[in-house]
């Protein structure tokens, strides 16, 4: 029994030992994501952090996203929406709920309330709608999407309709243009995430790995978000801290109330590059003027 004891004990710290010297084998990573895993870690993030992330069984590749994103047309959404009754008196009620912060941040950045409302009503209905695709998992399914085995199944799944009207040469060139961006915002996203000591699985966007209440890329929280309430942290999904982060932008990218209409939706047009877009958030953000004090 003595020595049983001690073998049991010697087989027990040499278990240690190994998981010690080579966690990658205790956190087995699929095959997909070791190319991703390698470029990260060359880039700076940190191999522990990595390990943890891509062992998660979370971690999926959502090909259908991308594959509908492909399609998707700005000319085809309904912005006419955010005009209409309920929309307006949504943005009105915010208004009263927010004032304070509303209030604060126009004194600190010189950008309206009306402004910073309007991008709100139409990001995410106000924070009513923000996303529920896994941020982590449609980014890295972007940076993969040139990978044969994960482009094909992009390819298979885009809508017939809009196929019929895409050549090979323009789903590639999109896909590559995709892959290029959403690297880049993964690697924001993870740094952000380990800063702010946040699990990335938690966070879920817009098809395009947009976060939070003004629909921020990750790579956009680092040189504009602000934190608007004070405790130390950014978080997109506070309305303190979407109400400050979208003025420190506007602010950023030299909003002035005085500017005419031109350069105004010039600014906008660099927070979301739709003219339909820009045209309804300076449309509504007009309307609301009349309910600002």
């Amino acid at each position: 029994m003595k020595y049983l004891a001690q073998f049991i004990i010697f087989i027990s710290l040499l278990t240690i030992q190994l998981l010690f010297l080579n966690p990658v084998q205790a956190k087995e990573i699929h095959p997909v994501f070791s190319k991703l895993f390698n470029r990260l870690q060359i880039d700076g993030i940190d191999k522990k952090y990595l390990q943890d992330l891509f062992a998660r069984p979370e971690l999926k590749l959502i090909p259908e996203a991308v594959a509908k994103s492909l399609a998707r047309r700005e000319a085809n959404l309904n912005y006419a929406q955010f005009l209409e009754k309920d929309s307006v008196d949504r943005a009105i009620s915010y208004f009263k709920t927010h004032n304070r912060i509303l209030e604060k941040m126009e004194s600190h950045f010189g950008v309206s309330a009306p402004v910073v409302v309007a991008i709100l009503s139409v990001e995410t209905a106000c924070g009513k709608y923000t996303g529920y695709f896994n941020t982590i998992s449609i980014l890295v399914t972007q940076t993969l999407s040139l990978e044969p085995e994960i482009y094909q199944q992009i390819c298979d799944q885009i809508p017939l309709k809009e196929k019929s009207n895409l050549t090979p040469g323009e789903i590639k060139k999109k896909l590559m243009k995709k892959s290029i961006r959403a690297y880049k915002e993964l690697k924001a996203l993870l740094a952000y995430t380990k800063n702010q000591n946040i699990d990335p699985f938690i966070i879920n966007g817009s098809i395009e790995g947009a976060i939070g209440l003004p629909q921020f890329l990750p790579s956009n929280i680092k040189r504009y978000g602000f934190d608007g309430n004070g405790d130390g942290k950014i978080d997109l999904f506070q309305h303190e801290d979407a109400i400050a982060s979208i003025a420190s932008y506007l602010k950023a990218h030299n909003w002035r109330e005085d500017n005419n209409y031109k350069k105004k939706k010039k600014i906008i047009l660099k927070y979301n590059y739709s003219n339909y877009y820009a045209g309804t958030v300076l449309e509504l953000s007009e309307r609301l003027k009349h309910h600002w004090h």
